[in-house]
């Protein structure tokens, strides 16, 4: 399949050279492809992990389709005011990642980087921008995007806003987490509700969208339940999975799709067996989903379990049920990955501790400055709080930077050393 899908790739970057319409509609085909293949033939994928891949990949693909009703986000933005109005969120840090999927990243780095992005650039943000300057990513009606959780934001959609002549909206988040910065970014929230329409000509019906984000609630507090439950129990899942789950809690979250597939963690949770063996493992920050051997070991080997990415649980948070408004602002206010390193470290311990995991990986994605800079203080409080952790540096996106066997061999020997405390302690 591999092999399928490096041809796939290299096809849509010579496509795009010559045609960049032609390569969006093979983009398109391939992505439709992959969407029907999950649906009939989920391999190894559990329900949960089945019905995240299926809703993201519709996610997508749905902007390519339907340019002309979707808004370009980051993946901080709320989007319940957009699924109010029927409008599909087009996210630049999920199609970087489908782009790597797809083996189709590598001439849009190139290009991105001779219009004078530094190599150091985020490779998500990086592959997105190329893609879109080439005319492989279709225009937006307009963009909205938060100051979380990365530089790359204020550069990456400024940059598009320009390019594709198009509105912009940003929601600046600020780093205190208290009563005054919720009610600041309330009073965005509701200019983001005239924005939208004044933009679209239509009205957000405030009762829709008052059920939209209570069942974004439901949806946080059914995976924090499941966080719970599988404390104990064996279920395998893979980094890729992660990162859809991530999606759903996130751009999808308020949707009936992001409520179902919560709902299905907690029953998978509830008859799944007991844990038996394996090294349990929380990841920190992006994954590098594309190194073969990594997934390999660590999705499907029966010696590590990964039960939790923190770009999944860092905004599990209860929110005010009354103020649809005040209810998003919280979610953005109190994110860990707001403000300083520590919050994103705090709420990573307390995870791994709530999940039982045996040790953490933190992994320093190339370009991400945020994550780069905290971690020696994240390995010092981890290690202080009892809990293993491993820094493990690479690039989440772009292949380029290599580092297979590197990977491949710090991580088995981080699996051993817990292996043999696990069974010093048995």
């Amino acid at each position: 399949m591999s092999g399928i899908v490096q041809h796939f790739g290299t096809a849509v970057q010579r496509t795009c050279g010559r045609d960049p319409l032609a390569a969006r509609r093979l983009l398109r085909l391939g992505y439709h492809a992959k969407s029907m293949q999950l649906k009939v033939m989920p391999g190894a994928l559990h329900k949960a992990a089945q019905m995240a891949a299926v809703e993201t990949t519709a996610a997508m693909v749905a902007p390519l389709d339907h340019p002309d009703q979707s808004v370009m986000v980051s993946l901080f933005t709320p989007c319940e005011m957009l699924q109010v109005l029927g409008l599909h969120p087009y996210s630049c840090e999920g199609l970087g990642c489908f782009l790597s999927g797809a083996w189709a990243e590598k001439r849009f780095l190139e290009h991105a980087e001779s219009e004078g992005l530094p190599e150091t650039f985020c490779s998500y943000h990086k592959a997105f921008i190329g893609a879109a300057e080439m005319g492989l990513m279709p225009k937006p009606r307009f963009i909205i995007n938060t100051t979380l959780a990365c530089d790359a934001n204020l550069l990456t959609f400024r940059r598009m806003a320009e390019f594709y002549q198009v509105p912009q909206l940003v929601l600046e988040i600020p780093y205190e987490q208290d009563a005054e910065a919720v009610r600041y970014v309330a009073d965005q929230l509701r200019e983001m509700r005239g924005f939208l329409e004044e933009h679209t000509g239509q009205k957000i019906d405030e009762d829709a969208l008052r059920e939209r984000v209570a069942r974004s609630q439901r949806s946080m507090d059914n995976f924090q339940q499941y966080m719970t439950l599988r404390a104990d129990k064996q279920i395998l899942g893979d980094l890729t999975g992660e990162m859809f789950s991530a999606m759903m809690l996130h751009i999808l979250l308020g949707t009936e799709a992001a409520e179902q597939y919560t709902q299905q963690c907690v029953r998978m949770a509830e008859s799944a067996s007991p844990a038996s063996s394996g090294v349990r493992l929380v990841w920190m920050h992006t994954n590098p989903f594309w190194v073969k051997p990594l997934r390999e070991m660590v999705d499907f080997h029966a010696r590590v379990q990964v039960v939790g990415c923190d770009m999944c649980f860092e905004g599990l948070i209860q929110t005010d049920e009354n103020d649809p408004y005040v209810a998003m602002a919280q979610r953005l206010v109190h994110s860990a990955f707001n403000g300083p390193v520590t919050r994103r470290i705090d709420r990573g311990i307390e995870a791994a501790r709530q999940l039982n995991a045996d040790g953490v990986v933190w992994f320093c994605h190339w370009g991400c400055k945020h994550t780069l800079g905290g971690a020696q203080l994240a390995k010092k409080r981890f290690e202080e709080a009892g809990i293993p952790c491993l820094i493990l540096d690479g690039d989440g996106c772009d292949r380029s930077h290599g580092g297979e066997g590197q990977l491949m061999t710090r991580m088995e020997a981080f699996v051993e050393m817990l292996e043999r405390e696990k069974e010093a302690k048995s």
